[in-house]
């Protein structure tokens, strides 16, 4: 009699849905301050008070969060503020537990005179999500809760 041994392949599990955001800047009236906001959003009205809706603009569509999206999604958000404007690239999230992990990649463009305020916007599952750790360009920048 011939006999097999089993093997069982474990599958790493499908990453979470997830949606980047784009269309929203941070309101003057916020009460954020510093050179980088890390937060996480379980209601519209708590997201209302941060960010505001840009209006399309020629031919750029934007997506931004609808107010029925916290049925089913959490938010997590970074600003980042400074003299040039951020691009993120390369955003991807993984869940363990209560814990989501954004990670992304930065790139502030050429410095002038004015300040901006650069938001990076994600909805992910809301599953058990309770706290949201930032990884960005590689190295671990903040957590919201």
């Amino acid at each position: 009699m011939l006999t097999l041994p089993l093997v069982v392949l474990a599958l790493a599990a499908d990453p979470p849905a997830f949606t980047v955001h784009t269309g929203h800047f941070e309101k003057n009236s916020s009460g954020l301050s510093g050179d980088a906001s890390f937060l996480l959003f379980t209601s519209a009205e708590a997201f209302d008070k941060v960010f505001g809706t840009v209006p399309p603009v020629g031919v750029r569509k934007p997506s931004p969060v609808n107010t029925g999206a916290f049925d089913k999604t959490v938010v997590a958000a970074v600003v980042r503020r400074g003299k040039a404007v951020v691009t993120y690239t390369e955003v991807s999230v993984k869940i363990d537990g209560d814990t989501a992990t954004v990670k992304y990649s930065s790139e502030a463009g050429t410095p002038g005179t004015a300040t901006f305020a650069s938001p990076l916007v994600v909805s992910l599952p809301k599953a058990s999500v309770t706290k949201v750790v930032f990884v960005e360009n590689g190295k671990e920048v903040g957590t919201a809760r």
